[in-house]
């Protein structure tokens, strides 16, 4: 008499302990991976890519060919590099050239944007392109200091 009285109060005992178990796993909190990007480095120059220096009455514009670059085989493109300036109506930018017009696929201004390592996305071509990198030194404020604008260790990738 005691063993049956004992089975039914297990059994009463372990179902409500199956059903919270069971609640509590199917409403944890599992981590997701993140969609995994693969990107393919397409282009680098490690070490100083080029610099700008001069007054705050200085324009300067120095344009350089970058690499005949294919992105068809991806849906975006990434640029990473170290920047640095102190001319806040400096910028820089990646573009290629169309018949008729420039296509800036990347532009940046500001001295903020520029010291700011942050690694940008763009949309490229999605065809082979030779890409120009453009550096625009200049600055609003005459303080009679030298103005700069430097580039460092330029990669740029494929995303898909």
């Amino acid at each position: 008499m005691h063993t049956q009285i004992f089975k039914k109060n297990l059994a009463l005992n372990i179902i409500p302990i199956l059903l919270l178990g069971f609640y509590f796993y199917s409403c944890s909190d599992k981590i997701q991976d993140p969609v995994q990007t693969q990107q393919t480095l397409l282009y680098s120059k490690p070490g100083i890519v080029d610099s700008l220096i001069g007054t705050c009455s200085t324009y300067l514009v120095r344009n350089f060919i970058i690499d005949s670059l294919d992105f068809s085989a991806y849906t975006g493109g990434k640029i990473e590099m170290n920047s640095f300036s102190n001319g806040d109506l400096s910028e820089l930018s990646l573009f290629y050239l169309n018949p008729d017009t420039a296509v800036y696929v990347f532009n940046i201004s500001g001295k903020d944007e520029i010291n700011s390592q942050i690694p940008r996305t763009f949309i490229p071509s999605n065809r082979k392109e030779k890409y120009y990198f453009r550096m625009k030194l200049f600055a609003s404020v005459c303080t009679g200091e030298l103005y700069y604008l430097k580039v460092r260790d330029l990669n740029i990738y494929g995303v898909k």
